[in-house]
């Protein structure tokens, strides 16, 4: 019994000694942990000072946008206000430009109004330039052509071929086109067209030709003188006839009278007397050499014949003949005759140099 009562004190101060033993070491591991944390930062102060140096660097580069931001801001107001003045300044300049553009145009327009007005006086200087030259023309040769209807008697016969005999045979033997092409047609043909052309604006013209009949040149109308197309027309007519047969007057003369063309003025264009006339004219006893058949060739007294007798046909028209006599070898009567036929009509002979027209 006092052996188990003298055990109990030993057990219980061995673990009262062992407590305080640890609770001494719990105390020093205590110091010594606050010690450790009062001596080093811990983990948590490290993350916050590198965050804080972070937000340090980027307060930094926040600045430093911030003044580039700035910068770039001041150097687009001047930009702006730059722009503002160029773009007041080309707002003047397009006032400036219009009133410029406007004033071109009127310039414009009164250079076109000179310039039309100047065309106008260059073609009435050309106007009165040709009808100079016209007139020029008329005078040297002597002749005008003037009236209200005027006619053109344009003779075809073979004899408008060429002015000798010899070379009218040549050319009568021949084809159509060397008839056209003979020098003395194509001559014929160009009066024909000097008269055309000269016709008044205000007067009428038709062109008749005749040989051994007679017949309209590109119908039976009157053409208004200064109209080109009809003037045109002629012309191409004139072109398709060539010189061939005989030289009847006195069917021409009937012609305009049987189609009362009562012309005003007569421009006939020839070479000589007629040496053929109307049927029954042999039974004249003046005229009965003239119809004899077997005669080969017409005298020039039997031609001279045939001509008053066709004229004489023709005493009641009115109208004023002048004669274009061209050249032809073996006919010295033409020329007198023609003259006295177009002075008692008060128009007048003309027999041109060979240059003209």
């Amino acid at each position: 019994m006092s052996w188990r009562a003298q055990r109990r004190p030993e057990g219980f101060n061995l673990a009262f000694l062992d407590i305080m033993s640890c609770g001494l070491g719990a105390i020093i591991l205590i110091f010594m942990l606050v010690k450790y944390h009062s001596d080093s930062p811990g983990v948590e102060t490290q993350q916050l000072e590198s965050e804080l140096a972070n937000l340090r660097d980027e307060i930094h580069a926040i600045a430093t946008n911030n003044r580039a931001l700035e910068t770039q801001l001041e150097t687009l107001k001047r930009e702006l206000q730059q722009a503002a003045q160029r773009s007041a300044r080309a707002g003047r300049e397009s006032e400036a430009a219009a009133e410029e553009l406007i004033e071109l145009t009127r310039e414009v327009g009164r250079l076109e109004s000179a310039l039309a007005q100047r065309q106008r006086e260059a073609e009435a200087a050309q106007a009165a330039e040709t009808t100079d030259d016209k007139l020029e023309q008329d005078h040297l040769i002597g002749l005008r052509v003037e009236g209200k209807r005027i006619l053109v008697l344009l003779d075809n016969s073979a004899s408008m071929a060429d002015e000798r005999v010899v070379d009218i045979i040549k050319i009568k033997v021949g084809s159509d086109a060397a008839k056209k092409a003979a020098p003395k047609w194509r001559r014929a043909l160009r009066i024909a067209r000097w008269i055309i052309e000269r016709v008044p604006e205000g007067g009428e013209y038709m062109v008749v030709r005749y040989n051994d009949n007679a017949d309209f040149v590109a119908g039976k109308q009157w053409r208004r003188g200064g109209d080109a197309n009809a003037r045109a027309t002629v012309q191409q007519a004139l072109q398709e006839l060539h010189p061939q047969e005989a030289t009847n007057l006195h069917a021409a003369l009937q012609f305009v009278k049987r189609n009362a063309l009562k012309p005003s003025d007569i421009y006939v264009i020839t070479d000589s007397l007629p040496t053929k006339g109307r049927e029954g004219l042999s039974k004249l006893k003046r005229l009965q050499a003239c119809g004899s058949k077997k005669a080969t060739t017409v005298s020039g007294k039997c031609r001279l014949e045939l001509f008053h007798a066709a004229i004489k046909k023709f005493a009641d028209n009115r109208a004023r003949v002048n004669a274009v006599l061209l050249p032809i070898e073996g006919d010295p009567e033409a020329a007198y005759a023609y003259w006295l036929w177009a002075a008692s009509t008060t128009g007048m002979l003309v027999s041109p140099a060979g240059t003209w027209p």
